[in-house]
Order: C-alpha cells, then structure tokens, then sequence
C-alpha cells in the first residue's frame, strides 16, 4: 500500500479512466496519447475534462516519426500552474 501512496502521491487511487487522465496531469503535469496508449477514449477523457468540468488546458503539438520515417503530430496536454487547484478539488469531487 506504501508503494501505492508514493504512486499517487497521496491521493486515493482513481476508480475511472477520466480520473486516470486527471490524476496524471496533476502528479505529472502533462498527458500525452503516449501515456494511454491502451486507453481507446484517450481524447475524449480530456476532452471531457475541459469541457464538461471547465478544467482549462494547454494544448502544444508535437511531432514523431513512425517505423517508416513519415512524420505525424500529436497534442500533448498541460495543466498550467493556475488550474492545478482547481484540477485537485476536481479529482477529490469525482473520487469521493
């Protein structure tokens, strides 16, 4: 369980994917695809958190190369030092 804690920095474990994307951006800052790479509703999680909960974020594109060397952009999310109050009573709203 100590383990757990340090993970999640002392937050209680999410029970949802939108609290999983959440979380992340608070404890890392930032989410990208990359992060849930196994999560199909990836763009809809944040989507949802910007939209439904009024959580405001910043958006920077970045570009890749896949095993082929074409290029491909991808948006990584930030969560600016203003929101990241409101983005922790957020989460402790959504998991109570």
């Amino acid at each position: 369980m100590g383990q757990q804690q340090d993970l999640f920095q002392g937050f209680k474990f999410p029970r949802t994917s939108e609290q999983e994307v959440l979380l992340t951006l608070i404890t890392q800052g930032h989410v990208s695809i990359f992060d849930f790479s196994y999560l199909s509703g990836f763009r809809t999680r944040v989507s949802q958190l910007q939209t439904v909960h009024g959580l405001l974020l910043d958006r920077v594109l970045d570009k890749r190369h896949n095993k082929f060397g074409n290029t491909y952009s991808y948006a990584i999310h930030k969560l600016p030092e203003s929101e990241k109050e409101k983005a922790i009573n957020l989460y402790n709203k959504l998991n109570s």
